[in-house]
């Protein structure tokens, strides 16, 4: 898996910086714009899978705001329970804080899958996601670490106020999205995830 690769791949085709531009204006603009963006990571995620790790045309923005808006349910499907578990006391927050590391570390599997598979149920097949952390361990902690690592240099665009945050923030999700797909391009199948109708 090339890790460093992911870090620069938009920079190095004709019209990246373009792509690039369009979606840091994009999060200029709350809901739909987020959800376009969130789309278009799932897209660029799920060509990287099928070995294309060209960005993605900016067309199709109805699908894009769909399957965006979708993930977005997902992960707040997961988000829900440590919400309520930071409202039950000192107790329920410690509770809390465990289930947020625990949904750091599983959904990006979920959302591999659902960007792989174009299912929503994807999120929830819970036994597929674990076999496929387990078969990859190493790649796929390696691409969650370095995802949020991506996402902390991001937020040096503090320094270019709001414009130098946007852009960079879009930076860092597609270098997610590059890393999260090159774990299923070279992903290992578990035994268990060989049978029909697995992916």
């Amino acid at each position: 898996m090339d890790a460093a690769r992911s870090f620069t791949y938009m920079f190095k085709e004709p019209g990246g910086i373009g792509k690039l531009v369009i979606g840091g204006v994009l999060l200029f603009i709350p809901v739909l714009g987020w959800a376009v963006v969130g789309g278009y990571m799932l897209r660029t995620l799920r060509g990287v899978a099928g070995g294309d790790d060209r960005l993605p045309d900016w067309s199709g923005f109805g699908d894009l705001f769909g399957k965006g808006l979708l993930a977005w349910v997902g992960a707040l499907v997961y988000d829900i329970p440590g919400l309520i578990l930071g409202r039950l006391g000192p107790g329920g927050s410690m509770l809390g804080s465990l289930w947020s590391l625990l949904v750091l570390v599983v959904l990006p599997a979920a959302l591999i899958r659902y960007a792989v598979t174009e299912e929503f149920g994807a999120f929830f097949d819970f036994r597929a996601l674990i076999e496929f952390i387990q078969a990859n361990l190493n790649n796929y902690i390696m691409a969650v670490v370095l995802a949020i690592a991506a996402g902390i240099v991001a937020s040096f665009g503090v320094v270019l106020l709001i414009v130098g945050v946007v852009f960079t923030v879009f930076w860092a999700i597609l270098v997610g999205a590059h890393l999260y797909g090159s774990v299923y391009r070279n992903r290992v199948e578990a035994p268990a995830a060989a049978g029909p109708g697995r992916l």
